[in-house]
């Protein structure tokens, strides 16, 4: 029910999506006819990506075993589906480590999901579950619909965040189902599904931060997915905790590794060791991947300073302080003038990155995105010219405020100057007042368009909001409340429609009506409750295995229609029989009732001597009659209309 609301985010062009390599590489593994060579030669032009992918490969490197040198080593020790999921995990990683949301810690969230990604695989290794390489990566983007949902709706997001209610998963879901329709596992498990990640993977994220929702999975791949994700948040947090005292609840983290202790079996010393390995491979991979990471305490430590918080107060977690600081990068060649400019901005309060020419500054500018760029003119290799025309050409770079630093006040300079993107000068020696005045300018025009951009982003949530409400009035009306099929209602309204296609285009028009067999002995034996799971997984079998054309309704108690457009009476046949099969051959569990149910279906063809569709309703009811009267669990034809009558003679 909540796709609806995931094509709404798509639809935004903001949901994070796998750059360069990453989108080759999912394009090559969607054909069927693609070799490991050509997938090997796309994750080659990633250095970086080829060097992370072979540490995946030889982490899982027994002794004697000759490492991974290639990618094609890699593709044989891990798999295709795994090394495509590398790919994909960390391409997305390196292409969304800032964003616009202002309460969202998008460091924070990266060494998070780092932390859970590297605890997953310890776990997936010890306990055999899944594939290591790829739960790697399932835990590296588990929780990929919080960036998801911040990207979209920034202010929204941060709202959200701002809610003294926001402290725990659960709480967040049912605020991000209120403000968007659709919560952060809901969004991370359909991105999974649009990139390809395995079934019960892509399902473990729906549940995992719920143990209640855990508990209910039939499927056993996708309940020790799910497990295995939860135990390696609990390892994440312990990371993140570090060493921190204020605001750290040691009580619940010393809890929590207690019972991912027990789910692996280990004696304390074994897991005090196991989990001193998760933290330094943490580390490593941070360093790798320019994720910050921190120490992280000990098993003893923590619960040392658990027992300690039992026997004291809490301490008060600390008010957030605000900050208005401007994040801006200064460029130049001349050590002296560097340090000058950089001394200069710190004192006015502002953070400042620094890069010595226009390469290392274009790298910087696109990996930490600054309000603000003064950049000098003169620079070799890439002047301040060259790499602001390089970041007028990437979109997030048109909002970058250009300040250029330059000896030279001539007029046709500074006309190009403008001409390329810069938005001010200043002549150098700088004064000091003057470059705040200019800095103030730029401040003026970034809150300026930080203010438009919300206004915006306002507008368009309430218009998104206002028209979902009214598609789910709509939705509401018409389905089903227990089976989320369409309603009679619906059915009536689409049979009326296609019944005046059929007369005008002579096209055949066939209907099926459904009847589930002794449904009646299993609400007066098992239950109500039972009967009402038995009628959604009939009507969820019903829906999965029919096809385009044939759309399924629930008509009433137990009985089902499927109208099949452009179908003549044999097709409607052919459909019945496979439906009947699907719904024979799948057992049914619900408190007391654990077997496999069957239908009993009546089809009929509409004809020129029938006055309205009612008629062809009639003639579907009373062949589902006979299909029972004969013995149930079968499909029955109506033969009593003019073209069957042709069609027997």
């Amino acid at each position: 029910m909540y796709r609806e609301s995931f094509e709404e985010l798509r639809a935004s062009g903001r949901l994070p999506t796998p750059p360069g390599v990453g989108v080759v590489v999912l394009k090559i593994t969607q054909r069927d006819d693609f070799s490991t060579e050509e997938l090997g030669r796309a994750i080659a032009a990633d250095p970086a990506l080829t060097g992370r992918l072979l540490q995946i490969a030889n982490s899982a490197t027994h002794a004697g075993v000759r490492p991974a040198t290639t990618i094609g080593d890699a593709t044989m020790r891990l798999g295709v589906r795994a090394v495509r999921n590398v790919a994909l995990g960390f391409s997305l990683l390196s292409a969304h480590r800032i964003g616009t949301c202002p309460r969202f810690d998008y460091d924070r969230f990266w060494s998070a999901s780092l932390a859970r990604a590297v605890a997953a695989r310890a776990i997936s290794e010890r306990l055999r579950i899944g594939i290591p390489a790829e739960v790697y990566i399932l835990g590296l983007l588990a929780d990929i619909g919080r960036l998801a949902l911040a990207s979209v709706h920034p202010k929204q997001y941060a709202d959200i965040l701002a809610d003294e209610r926001a402290r725990e998963p659960q709480a967040v879901a049912a605020l991000e189902r209120e403000a968007f329709d659709i919560d952060h596992n809901e969004t991370a498990s359909l991105l999974l599904e649009e990139w390809g990640l395995p079934r019960p993977l892509r399902e473990a994220v729906l549940v995992y931060e719920s143990e209640e929702r855990r508990v209910n999975v039939t499927c056993q791949e996708t309940a020790a997915h799910a497990k295995l994700l939860a135990h390696a948040t609990i390892l994440a947090e312990v990371c993140l905790a570090g060493e921190a005292t204020a605001g750290t609840s040691w009580t619940r983290l010393a809890a929590g590794l207690d019972v991912v202790r027990d789910a692996l079996a280990l004696d304390r010393a074994e897991f005090g060791a196991w989990c001193g390995a998760i933290a330094r491979e943490w580390s490593e991979w941070g360093q790798r991947l320019h994720v910050p990471t921190q120490r992280v305490a000990s098993v003893q430590e923590i619960r040392a300073r658990a027992e300690e918080a039992m026997a004291n107060a809490t301490a008060p977690r600390p008010q957030e302080q605000p900050s208005g600081r401007l994040r801006i990068l200064a460029v130049d060649d001349d050590h002296l003038s560097l340090r000058l400019l950089q001394r200069e901005l710190v004192r006015a309060g502002h953070d400042v990155l620094i890069a010595r020419d226009g390469g290392e500054a274009l790298a910087m500018a696109l990996e930490a995105w600054p309000h603000i760029v003064i950049a000098d003119w003169m620079m070799p290799e890439m002047d301040g010219i060259e790499l602001c025309r390089a970041l007028r050409k990437i979109p997030d770079g048109r909002n970058i405020y250009f300040l250029l630093l330059t000896g030279r006040d001539d007029e046709e300079r500074v006309i190009e100057a403008f001409d390329s993107g810069v938005d001010d000068y200043i002549v150098k020696p700088f004064n000091p007042r003057i470059l705040r005045a200019r800095l103030r300018c730029g401040e003026r025009l970034f809150q300026k368009r930080e203010h438009d951009e919300r206004r915006e982003s306002d507008e368009n949530h309430n218009r998104v909001v206002n028209g979902r409400k009214v598609r789910n009035a709509e939705r509401r009306a018409n389905t089903d409340e227990l089976t989320e099929l369409h309603n009679r209602r619906w059915a009536m309204e689409r049979l009326r429609e296609y019944w005046e296609e059929s007369l005008e285009s002579g096209e055949p028009l066939s209907v099926l009506m459904i009847d589930a067999d002794g449904f009646k002995k299993v609400n007066d034996v098992h239950g109500h409750d039972a009967g009402d799971v038995v009628l959604r997984e009939i009507a969820g079998t019903l829906a999965s295995h029919a096809r385009v054309g044939e759309e399924v309704a629930r008509w009433g108690g137990e009985e089902f229609l499927v109208v099949c457009r452009n179908a003549t009476l044999e097709q409607a046949m052919v459909c019945a029989e496979r439906l009947r099969l699907a719904v024979a051959s799948h057992r049914i569990r619900a408190g007391t009732f654990d077997a496999c149910m069957t239908i009993s279906i009546g089809v009929a063809q509409s004809d020129a001597s029938m006055p309205t569709f009612d008629t062809l309703l009639k003639h579907a009811d009373e062949a589902v009659y006979e299909a029972k009267a004969a013995g149930r669990n079968r499909v029955h034809a109506h033969t009593d209309n003019a073209q069957n009558k042709k069609r027997t003679a």
